[in-house]
């Protein structure tokens, strides 16, 4: 009972837990998952880093893995978060009314899609003779093991902190 009521007055913004002193308040927070699970192909992966940093698998010409990232220079919106039931496959039964966040590129064209699948930034994709140094990080994702990976809310670039009314004196107590 004092779990359901404390994450009823965070989320009604009525509670502010502290922060710890020794975290910087000048940095905002950035919201990203740091292993989250991405739906390409109509499958879902859970990807061993954030979206933002998956890097190419491909072999460079001087036989180093490329150091090129999978979502482009200056590229933003690829994929489209989104909150989607945390249903289980083959078989298995799915979770009681979870919804986690997926990172979307289903609308994608299937060729980009594949880029993604195949791991490999824009330059190694239209090269496929390039021999591949690692492995896709690519894991299928199954809810049921990797359960401590589902985020029940949508990731943001940037948290703002919640305005406490009673230190700014804009509410009523």
């Amino acid at each position: 009972m004092l779990a359901l009521n404390t994450r009823r007055l965070i989320d009604s913004g009525a509670f502010t837990p502290g922060t710890s002193p020794s975290r910087p308040t000048a940095q905002p927070d950035v919201c990203r998952p740091a292993r989250p699970v991405v739906q390409l192909l109509y499958v879902r992966y859970l990807a061993a880093h954030p979206v933002d940093d998956i890097q190419c698998v491909a072999q460079t010409r001087r036989r180093d893995r490329c150091t090129q990232m999978l979502l482009r220079t200056g590229e933003t919106r690829v994929g489209v978060w989104t909150l989607v039931p945390a249903t289980a496959s083959q078989g298995q039964l799915a979770l009681p009314s979870e919804v986690m966040a997926v990172y979307d590129l289903t609308a994608l064209p299937y060729a980009e899609q594949l880029r993604w699948r195949m791991q490999r930034c824009s330059a190694h994709a239209a090269t496929p003779s390039a021999a591949d140094l690692a492995l896709a990080d690519w894991e299928p994702f199954d809810p049921m093991r990797h359960h401590a990976h589902i985020h029940n809310r949508l990731p943001n670039h940037v948290r703002r902190p919640r305005r406490n009314h009673h230190q700014h004196g804009t509410g009523t107590p």
